[in-house]
């Protein structure tokens, strides 16, 4: 039998691993080779390895290559001649005797993807039997099993379980085998009547070829499975070896690198090799003075020229030049500034270069040559330094002055120039943008320009400057440069993303420093904010007329000097500056009312767009907090809960409101406030109606209220926004808001009654200054009655006008005070004075009648209801003072009127008071007898004209009074009581029930008389017998003033008193002898009555 395929190791150096692929590339040659061999078998198998094979690779747990370590042969006991054995001739010697061993071993353990039981040995992946047949110097043979040494490196990346190769294999066959079934079914075998033909048709022949061609497909992919799984089982050894030849492929490198190394530290070492000293040619040279070893090459020693020998070429060489300057040459416009001096012309471009140039020969149509070359601006070197580049640059030139001359050499030297310019430009951006402009700038290179973008963490639209090349054909107006014909550095602005055309600035290109030309760039866009921000608030009126001052620093060099200075009110002040480098924008002296308007100017909105309003904002808001504190000092409180939009401002206050502050009075009504607002215009102060007025407390269930009507309060001072709130000021302000409240308030209330009135301004001094007076017509049918409904309202009749103004605030309290007068003519009040101490404050004319009062109501409230009221009372007062013409009036006032109505024996006084809304009440002095029947005189007081009657009354009663107060003082309130029913009806009851009088005012005709008859005791009990025969003896005389009628006594006004003194006798008898039979009372309801008598007794 032939012998199998062999084993090729891997020959590539660059390969330091193998893998599975590696694997199948390597089973895919020898199963090539066993098929041209025609052995399907490796070496050393019998036809029954490929059964073992087989199941060996059934294994899910195989790997390829895999190994089963030995407790025994530690590779690390072996010498190393047996670890690493040398390749010998019998390497692939595999006899007969070594096969018939391996099958024996075979024979005597099945081993499975590795060895099931317990091995002695390191076995492959596979049967470890294949490799028992190699001589012991082998590299296949039984050492190769032994671990290699620890500097030899494991290579494993990329191998992969020779399992999933079979399962896929099998996977792809079940699919394959299921198409193929599927296919023979479609193909139709024709039958003929029902049966199957013998003969071989087209489809049997279809059906049958395609089972067989998957058949020889199938067979040539697991022939190529079990070629990988008999060569498998020498993987071990065969990656022992590719770990091996790694290894040496790593040390063959590191053997070259450090050949490589040696050798170029060799090179480089013999330049800083110092030779040994030459102390022999040393001696001679010192000795003798010459060195006989060294050779003599020659060499003639140059003639030496005299001075004036040179001094004549030197002149002669100025004068070809001039000549040829002059003649030939055509010179170009930048070349037409030179000297000739020395042999040599010197061409000087301003702020560009120095070219010194010569001849060699006196023919004008020689070329030039080029001497020195020298730069003429700073910062840069003299000119260009010894060296290879200087070497190529003189050839450079050299050659342009021979092909095309003057010309073709400035050009050259000029664009050399601009290029060397922008490269220190673009040198000195990054120095800047590494050291304090860090952050802030941003230098980048854009093919021959350069741009350079300022205030990087600025929001917003982006500014830069561009600094490149203009050309000839390129005429625009915003490059800033020398007006020249050739190509000149140039600079462009771009200023919030937009070109600025005309910029006033010059560049000095002989002194090249980007930190100028960028601070001057920066000056001029802070200048420019700062001028339009000056041009926006001098549109305002306090601006624009100087009343507050606003002042611009400017620099052209120095943006940090840049500032500008704006005075918000009379005694603060803000300075605006922008830092150079950042180009934020910083309001001094820091404060906390400053951070909103900075923050807002360094927002995305340029500062030019939105400073002028942050400034207006500013302003407001500083002058509304002086002027809350000052509020605050005098007693106002700051209304927070207003908190209108910016719209609804506008609306109320005007367009150019930003902020208002809300103002209001401890006991002004909560509908009214006093609201300060601020504008470039000028500060202003408003009287302010809500819808509802809505208090502190109720924030929480309510929105706010929200302003239903402004009114402006015009101002005191030309020059408010620089005067300070003084407490005149303040003082003036409010005096004039309560009177445009109060002027509102009542023209709302004369409306809704529908009162005629007219508003005239008002030219009397003692009304508050820009307040109107009213004139209300008040016609009998437009008053409503309040204290005598029953009486028809009028006005008093002394005139139907009144005039109702404004007059000022109580200090005390803040009330308003209005001032109402009438003209007319009342008799009834001309010679009398009324009392004003009671704060009525009510005057009447001695002569014409006229009269005039005050009047005090709360902040927010109409003075008209009061008006009405007090225009009653003093209708009401006329009414009682006319009738009053029997009594002597003493005082007179709205609230009271004090009289006299007795004068004999003493005087008698009486007073009326009026309280409120109330009805009026009648009061006595002490120890006057009408104090008995005072409640009853009031309540007559009560009904119509009553005052008439209580007066008639008062005069009536008067003996009466007198004479039941002697009665009461002569025989006790003991014995004696007094009941008052009314005022015309009075009953005398006697102590123990002993009788009982009744005295009635009755009309007797024409006359008043008073009636006294006995009266029914309570509970039916009857009068004492000699109490009753008492009384009728009195009946039958007659006295002063009175007489007897049955069945009681009749008396004059006057004549009363007469009989009750005669009365007197009756009841001081029977108060001193009590008689013995007196009814007792035993009911319990009768003496509940006489209890209830006595108690009203007592409270009268």
């Amino acid at each position: 039998m032939a012998h199998g395929p062999e084993i090729w190791p891997v020959e590539s150096e660059t390969r330091e691993k193998t893998s599975f692929s590696d694997a199948i590339w390597l089973g895919k040659i020898a199963a090539e080779r066993g098929a041209e061999t025609g052995d399907l078998e490796p070496r050393g198998a019998e036809e029954g390895a490929r059964d073992d094979t087989l199941n060996g690779c059934r294994d899910n747990h195989q790997t390829m290559p895999g190994l089963l370590k030995s407790e025994q042969d530690d590779p690390q006991d072996l010498p190393l001649s047996q670890r690493f054995p040398t390749k010998s001739a019998n390497m692939v010697d595999y006899t007969d005797t070594d096969r018939t061993k391996d099958r024996n071993q075979r024979e005597g353990s099945s081993i499975i993807n590795g060895s099931l039981g317990e091995v002695s040995s390191y076995q492959t992946n596979g049967n470890s039997s294949a490799m028992e047949g190699f001589p012991a110097n082998s590299i296949f043979a039984g050492d190769c099993s032994r671990q290699l040494p620890p500097e030899i490196a494991r290579i494993t990346l990329g191998y992969l379980p020779l399992s999933s190769l079979i399962t896929r294999l099998v996977q792809e066959s079940f699919n394959g085998i299921t198409e193929v079934i599927n296919e023979m079914s479609e193909l139709q075998i024709p039958q003929l009547n029902g049966a199957v033909p013998t003969n071989p048709s087209q489809g049997n022949v279809q059906k049958k070829t395609r089972l067989l061609e998957f058949a020889h497909d199938r067979r040539a992919q697991f022939i190529k499975i079990l070629v990988l799984s008999q060569w498998s089982r020498r993987m071990e050894s065969i990656g022992r070896v590719i770990d091996i030849k790694a290894w040496l492929d790593a040390q063959t490198r590191q053997y070259e690198g450090a050949c490589s190394w040696i050798g170029e530290l060799r090179r480089i070492m013999a330049f800083e090799r110092t030779p040994n000293p030459d102390l022999r040619t040393a001696l001679e040279a010192l000795s003798l003075g010459k060195i006989p070893c060294l050779p003599d090459l020659g060499y003639l020693t140059p003639e030496q020229v005299p001075p004036q020998r040179l001094l004549t070429a030197l002149r002669g060489i100025n004068t070809q030049l001039t000549v040829r300057m002059r003649l030939h040459e055509n010179i170009p416009p930048p070349l037409k500034r030179y000297s000739i001096s020395n042999g040599r012309i010197t061409f000087k471009v301003p702020n560009g270069f120095e070219l010194d140039l010569s001849i060699a020969d006196e023919n004008p149509s020689s070329q030039l040559y080029f001497i020195d070359f020298r730069f003429l601006f700073s910062p840069t070197s003299a000119g260009v330094a010894q060296g290879p580049m200087r070497d190529d640059f003189e050839a450079r030139i050299n050659i342009l002055l021979r092909h095309e001359g003057l010309k073709g050499c400035y050009d050259f030297l000029h664009g050399f120039i601009l290029t060397h310019k922008l490269n220190i430009f673009r040198h000195q951006g990054h120095l800047m943008s590494q050291a304090s402009w860090s952050e802030h700038l941003k230098v980048e290179a854009v093919h021959r320009s350069l741009i350079i973008q300022y205030w990087v963490t600025r929001p917003g639209a982006k500014s830069w400057i561009e600094v490149g090349i203009r050309r000839r054909h390129a005429k625009r107006s915003s490059w800033l440069h020398e007006e020249e014909d050739e190509s000149q550095i140039g600079f462009r602005w771009f200023c919030g993303g937009k070109e600025i055309a005309d910029v006033p600035l010059t560049i000095d290109l002989g002194e090249l420093s980007l930190e100028t030309i960028l601070k001057r760039i920066i000056s001029a866009h802070t200048n420019a904010i700062f001028k339009e921000t000056r041009t926006r608030l001098r549109e305002g009126h306090l601006y624009a007329k100087k009343i507050l001052t606003l002042k611009h620093t400017r620099s052209i060099t120095e943006p940090a000097v840049s500032s500008m200075r704006v005075q918000l009110t009379k005694s603060q002040s803000c300075t605006i500056i922008q830092e150079p480098v950042s180009g934020r924008i910083v309001l001094l002296p820091p404060s906390p009312l400053y951070s909103r308007a900075e923050r807002d100017m360094n927002g995305p909105i340029p500062p030019a767009k939105i400073a002028a309003t942050c400034i207006a904002n500013l302003r407001s808001n500083a002058s509304c907090e002086e002027v809350e504190g000052t509020l605050r000092c005098y007693g106002w409180t700051i209304v927070n809960s207003i908190r209108p939009s910016q719209d609804r401002m506008r609306h109320h206050f005007g367009r150019g409101t930003l902020g208002a502050g809300f103002f209001r009075k401890r006991l002004w009504d909560p509908h009214w406030l006093l609201a300060f607002t601020s504008t470039l215009a000028g500060n202003s102060w408003w009287v302010v109606e809500l819808d509802n007025g809505i208090s502190r407390a109720d924030r929480t269930a309510a929105p706010g209220p929200s302003i239903r009507t402004v009114f402006e309060v015009p101002s005191t001072t030309k020059s408010s926004a620089l005067t300070e709130l003084s407490c005149l000021e303040l003082s003036q302000i409010e005096v004039t808001a309560v009177g445009m409240i109060s002027q509102h308030t009542d023209s709302r209330q004369l409306a809704l009654q529908k009162i005629p009135h007219r508003l005239v301004k008002s030219s009397s001094t003692t009304s508050s200054p820009n307040s109107p007076a009213f004139y209300v017509r008040l016609p009998k049918s437009g008053m409503q009655p309040r204290v005598r409904p029953e009486k028809e309202p009028e006005m008093p009749r002394s005139s139907q006008v009144v005039r109702i103004s404004f007059i000022g605030i109580d200090e005390n309290d803040s009330y308003a005070n209005h001032l109402v007068t009438a003209q007319g003519n009342c008799p009834t009040l001309r010679s009398r004075s009324l009392d004003s101490t009671d704060g009525d404050f009510v005057t009447f004319h001695p002569t014409s009648g006229a009269f005039a009062f005050r009047l005090r109501t709360a902040v927010g409230t109409s003075a008209i209801p009061g008006l009405l009221d007090c225009l009653a009372k003093i209708q009401r007062l006329i009414d009682y003072i006319a009738d009053m013409q029997a009594a002597k009036v003493r005082r007179v006032s709205l609230r009271h009127v004090d009289f006299t109505y007795a004068t004999k024996p003493q005087d008698l006084r009486a007073k009326i008071t009026f309280v409120g809304e109330g009805p009026p009440r009648i009061s006595f002095e002490n120890g006057n007898p009408h104090l008995r029947i005072q409640n009853q005189l009031t309540e007559l007081l009560r009904g119509p004209n009553g005052l008439r009657y209580v007066i008639l009354l008062l005069t009536v009663t008067l003996p009466l009074m007198r004479a039941l107060a002697a009665t009461e003082r002569v025989n006790g309130e003991d014995k004696v009581s007094i009941l008052s029913r009314s005022a015309e009806w009075y009953q005398i009851r006697l102590s123990d029930h002993l009788g009982s009088f009744d005295v009635r005012l009755r009309r007797r005709g024409e006359e008043l008389m008073w009636f006294v008859e006995e009266a029914a005791l309570p509970d039916g009990m009857k009068t004492d017998l000699r109490v009753h025969e008492q009384f009728r003896n009195i009946i039958d005389e007659k006295g002063d003033g009175w007489t007897g009628i049955s069945p009681g006594i009749v008396a004059s006004l006057s004549g009363v008193e007469a009989f009750l003194k005669r009365m007197n006798a009756i009841f001081q008898v029977q108060a001193a002898t009590k008689p013995a039979s007196i009814p007792e009372v035993r009911d319990d309801k009768a003496r509940k009555r006489k209890r209830e008598d006595e108690e009203i007794v007592v409270l009268d």
